[in-house]
C-alpha cells in the first residue's frame, strides 16, 4: 500500500501537469513544458557525449565531496559524541560554522586553495561533513552508561574493544542516516556551486540553458539532478535497512 501512495504521489501531479500544459493548454508550454517533452528531451540529450560528461563530472564531485565529508564527519562526531572534552572543545566552533551557507565559503576556499576544482569539492565536502557530524555526535552520545559496563565486564577493557563492540554498533544507525543525509548534500551543493563557478557539470549545464532561454533543456537538467539525488537517497537506504534492519523505518536524524 506504501508503495501504491509513494507512485501516485508522483503520478497524479504528472498526469495534471500534461494535461494542463499539453493538452487544455492552461498553462503556457513555453515556460512549463509538458512532461512528455521533458522526457523527450532528457532521453535526447543522454544520446550527446557532452551531457553524459558533465553528469558524469557532478557524480564524480559528488562522491569525492560525500566520501571526504563523511569520513572526516563520522570520525569527529563519534570523538565528540564518546568524550565530554572533546566535544565541549570542537561544538562551540561546529555550531558558529555550521549555519553559514556552504556555497557563501566557495570564494574564500578558492582564495585559500587556488584550485577551483578542488575549491568546489572541499566546499561541499564541508557541507556534507557537518550533516553526518551531528548525526555520528548524536549517536555516540546516546550509548548508555550501562551497555560500556557490561562490555567491560565481559572483558572488553581496551579503547579499540569499546569502540569495536560498542561505539560502533550502537552509533551506526544514526551514523548511516548522516551518510545518507550528506550525500544528498554533496550533490546539493555541487550543483548549487556548478552554477556560479563551474564550467561543467549539470550546474554549469543549467546555467546555460537558463542564459539562453532553453526552458526544456533547464526542465531535462532538473530532472537528471532529481533523479540522481533519488538514486543516490535510495540506494544509501537499501544498505541502511540491510546493514541495520532493527533501525529501518524508526529513524531518529539529528539534521534535515
Amino acid at each position: 500500500m506504501d508503495r501504491f501512495y509513494q507512485v501516485g504521489s508522483l503520478a497524479v501531479p504528472l498526469v495534471v501537469w500534461q494535461l494542463a500544459a499539453g493538452v487544455f493548454g492552461v498553462v503556457d508550454p513555453s515556460l512549463l513544458p509538458p512532461p512528455a517533452t521533458i522526457v523527450g528531451t532528457t532521453v535526447s540529450l543522454l544520446t550527446q557525449a557532452d551531457f553524459r560528461a558533465d553528469v558524469l563530472v557532478t557524480i564524480e564531485r559528488t562522491l569525492a565531496a560525500s566520501i571526504a565529508g563523511s569520513t572526516l564527519g563520522t570520525i569527529v562526531g563519534l570523538a565528540m559524541g564518546w568524550s565530554p572534552r572533546v566535544k565541549a572543545v570542537l561544538s562551540p566552533l561546529a555550531a558558529a560554522i555550521f549555519p553559514l551557507p556552504m556555497i557563501a565559503l566557495l570564494p574564500l576556499v578558492i582564495l585559500l586553495l587556488g584550485s577551483t576544482e578542488t575549491a568546489l569539492v572541499v566546499t561541499a565536502g564541508l557541507g556534507t561533513f557537518f550533516v553526518v557530524l551531528w548525526n555520528a555526535m548524536d549517536g555516540a552520545s546516546g550509548i548508555e552508561n550501562v551497555h560500556v559496563e557490561v562490555a567491560r565486564d565481559n572483558g572488553a577493557t581496551s579503547t579499540y574493544r569499546l569502540f569495536r563492540e560498542v561505539l560502533l554498533p550502537g552509533s551506526l544507525p544514526l551514523v548511516l542516516v548522516g551518510l545518507r543525509l550528506g550525500l544528498s548534500t554533496s550533490l546539493l551543493i555541487v550543483v548549487a556551486v556548478e552554477l556560479v563557478a563551474g564550467s561543467s557539470g549539470l550546474g554549469s549545464f543549467l546555467w546555460v540553458a537558463w542564459m539562453t532561454y532553453d526552458i526544456t533543456d533547464l526542465y531535462a537538467g532538473l530532472v537528471v539532478s532529481g533523479v540522481l539525488g533519488m538514486l543516490f537517497t535510495y540506494g544509501l537506504a537499501a544498505i541502511e535497512r540491510r546493514l541495520v534492519p532493527w533501525h529501518a523505518g524508526n529513524h531518529r536524524t539529528v539534521v534535515l
